[in-house]
């Protein structure tokens, strides 16, 4: 009884684990990839692949009918698409999965509509023309009599398909209307058509004898970035009272035609030439200091008339007084004298001495100032005695080392007992020359007066200021530190830094925009604040030149129309006028620039058989002049010269193969290998 139990135990353990086994094998996740297509073996974009269980949508296709899921082992997908049947496939632990979807089958009054191309509303398929920065759509929709009758709507929504960003952007819708589902539309809405928001694109059915109706289709659209790949593509529906009985998409065109995406120009940089652009001076407040240095007799407060050097210093003292006082910019602050005296005898009648002659000087100096001007004066008076140490400085000066030397000994020994190196000092045979020539140029007065004045600061001062405080620069500082700048990135930084200090400072601006040019790397969002019809033609034309480099040649030819005739450069001018679309206007003057900008501007007015002579006659060496030349014979049906022509222009230059990819006027050269990216 003990081992059965035991036994029974262990099989019901191992009917768990085996239980546990089954589940996680039958939850296994792999990964599934796949092509989904039609019939006709083309890639079906934009199919919804959902969980067969919920109809979860978990994956659509891309735009080559791709698909990437993660799924269970044994589980199935499912697949939906307007316009074709569903279809549910279970995975088998497959991870190569492809599928072909069949076409819809759709029943109308008792007509029924399969798969064949001419029971179904198909537009024709076309190009994506670029004139500026405009993107134009021209198509024609047939629409079978035996699809459409009186009572059904029909609605076609074109639009532009952005494959790099995967953006889509609508066009002008169309509205055909059967002319009895009209007039029960308008009774519905009671006549008031604008309730429904389709009523300004709708048109009414005229005619019914006719096997089918043709709706031309032309519209444009505004593209900014035309760099890009694009794709159009028409979706339609049709409609009765009750419901939406027939839907489908079509891409009718991929890649622009645009061979001007080949003209060849370069353009310098303008600076700006009116003086009324720079920026005025402006003179900055700063602190100034003055020195002047009077000398007086021996043990008196008087100053020293026979000396020709106190004259000459009171005098210039006088006249920078003066000239400060007299000065609206200029505003004295401060006044700073120190009477010093000789250090022979005693301290402190030196020092007594030395605050007399402070108080003269004082009194002789400030009398000549204005009343005013004392008043509003900050005065400092000090008294000071010179030291040995000083005489013996003096003496080294003078070149006389070892009676330096000797002083210098002496105060050391007396440290302790100064009171005593005078007497010691005066016993020395060399004390008569000290005492006639060196005492006296201790004797002084000295005056510091501090001022502030408006002036403008000089390039050194203005780099200090760089320095300390860039923020304090005037726009005249910051325009001398751009035109004192020794490389080209430094200038682009002083430009950027002004800027940012100054938000209207034209000539920065224009600076900074020219030196981006100069680089190569144009960029439109530096002027585009500046742009008016009072601007400077320089900085109307380096704005032009920028949004040529970005491609928005219409915003380029508005900035052009602000500048008075004549006055622009001709080359930019005829440039950005083709580039924007007007051509007749400006293939004169492009021609001329030379043999291969003709043929590509041939190009662009469809004038085929015309570019076709010129590069006919051209020695044509180049990736770029072969590229053209391919485009030129395939519009003409020469495909052989187009296929030898591309073939060339690629091995000389691969990357052009990228350029192809999103060419209308080529792609279809391209093997289907080198479509796919």
């Amino acid at each position: 009884m003990k081992i059965n139990l035991k036994r029974g135990r262990l099989i019901g353990v191992l009917f768990v684990a085996m239980m546990l086994v089954g589940m996680d094998a039958f939850a296994q996740r792999i990964r599934v990839q796949g092509h989904i297509t039609n019939p006709q073996g083309k890639s079906v974009p934009n199919v919804n692949v959902l969980n067969p269980v919920n109809d979860e949508r978990i994956e659509m296709s891309d735009e080559d009918g791709r698909y990437s899921v993660l799924v269970e082992k044994n589980g199935s997908l499912k697949f939906t698409c307007v316009g074709y049947e569903d279809k549910t496939v279970k995975v088998a632990g497959k991870q190569i999965l492809d599928v072909v979807l069949k076409d819809a089958v759709i029943e109308l009054d008792e007509v029924t509509i399969t798969s064949k191309v001419k029971d179904k509303v198909i537009p024709e398929p076309t190009d994506i023309e670029i004139k500026g920065n405009y993107f134009h759509l021209k198509t024609r929709v047939p629409v079978p009599k035996e699809m459409f009758n009186s009572h059904r709507r029909l609605v076609l929504q074109p639009s532009i398909y952005d494959v790099t960003l995967k953006k889509r952007l609508l066009m002008r819708p169309v509205v055909f209307d059967g002319g009895t589902y009209n007039t029960t539309q308008k009774r519905m809405y009671d006549y008031d058509l604008d309730k429904d928001p389709l009523h300004e694109y709708i048109q009414v059915k005229t005619t019914s004898s006719r096997k089918r109706d043709i709706i031309a289709y032309h519209d444009s659209i505004y593209i900014e970035y035309l760099q890009h790949d694009y794709r159009a593509d028409v979706h339609l529906a049709m409609e009765n009272y009750r419901n939406i009985i027939y839907r489908d998409s079509f891409s009718i065109a991929r890649g622009t035609v645009n061979p001007l995406r080949f003209l060849e120009y370069k353009f310098s940089a303008f600076n700006l030439t009116d003086e009324k652009y720079l920026p005025k001076p402006v003179m900055q407040l700063r602190d100034t200091k003055g020195e002047v240095n009077l000398t007086f007799l021996v043990g008196k407060a008087d100053l020293d008339d026979k000396n020709p050097h106190n004259q000459l210093e009171l005098n210039r003292l006088n006249e920078e007084l003066r000239a400060i006082e007299t000065n609206p910019d200029a505003s004295l602050k401060s006044f700073h004298i120190t009477g010093v005296a000789s250090p022979d005898g005693s301290y402190e009648r030196n020092l007594q001495l030395a605050q007399l002659r402070t108080n003269k000087a004082l009194e002789r100096i400030l009398s000549q100032l204005d009343p005013e001007t004392r008043k509003l004066l900050e005065v400092k008076a000090d008294a000071a005695v010179a030291s040995w140490k000083e005489v013996a400085e003096l003496l080294k000066k003078d070149a006389k080392p070892e009676i330096a030397k000797e002083v210098e000994d002496l105060i050391k020994q007396y440290e302790s007992v100064p009171y005593r190196l005078n007497n010691v000092l005066k016993s020395k045979p060399f004390y008569k020359e000290i005492s006639a020539t060196y005492l006296p140029k201790l004797r002084k007065v000295q005056y510091t007066y501090g001022y502030s004045i408006f002036r403008l600061l000089t390039d050194d001062e203005i780099r200090g200021l760089y320095n300390t405080n860039p923020k304090e620069l005037t726009r005249f500082e910051y325009y001398r530190m751009i035109t004192m700048a020794k490389t080209p990135d430094e200038r682009e930084k002083y430009c950027r830094e002004a800027l940012e200090l100054y938000d209207n400072f034209t000539y920065a601006a224009n600076e900074l925009a020219v030196s981006n040019i100069q680089k190569d790397a144009p960029d439109s969002r530096i002027l585009e604040p500046f742009v008016s019809k009072s601007a400077p033609v320089e900085l109307l034309s380096n704005q032009a030149i920028a949004l040529l480099h970005e491609g928005k040649y219409t915003k380029a030819d508005s900035v052009l129309t602000l500048v008075p005739e004549g006055v622009v450069s001709e080359d930019l001018q005829a440039i950005v006028q083709a580039l924007a679309g007007y051509y007749k206007d400006a293939f004169e003057k492009v021609a001329a620039t030379s043999p291969f900008n003709e043929v590509v501007m041939l190009l662009a007015m469809k004038r085929n058989e015309e570019a076709w002579e010129k590069i006919s006659a051209m020695n044509v060496t180049t990736a770029r002049e072969y590229y053209v030349k391919a485009i030129v014979a395939n519009r003409l049906e020469k495909v052989g010269d187009a296929i030898m022509s591309i073939e060339k222009a690629l091995e000389l230059d691969p990357s052009l193969l990228e350029t192809a990819r999103v060419d209308g006027d080529i792609i279809d050269l391209l093997p289907e290998e080198q479509k796919l990216k």
